[in-house]
């Protein structure tokens, strides 16, 4: 993983603190989108490992 990659991952959990202190209900949305992004993440692994096997 790249700086610039650990410097952006350490900025979102900034703004989900913030999101969490000042606004709870975008914080769930952030979190749902979050998780959305991570299911087609493992989808695709999914697919690449059943094309490689």
């Amino acid at each position: 993983m790249s700086e610039k990659e650990k410097n952006e991952i350490a900025e979102m959990v900034e703004t989900a603190e913030l999101l969490a202190k000042h606004d709870p209900q975008s914080l769930v949305i952030a979190k749902a989108n979050l998780d959305i992004l991570k299911s087609r993440c493992e989808i695709e692994k999914a697919m690449r490992e059943e094309s490689a096997g």
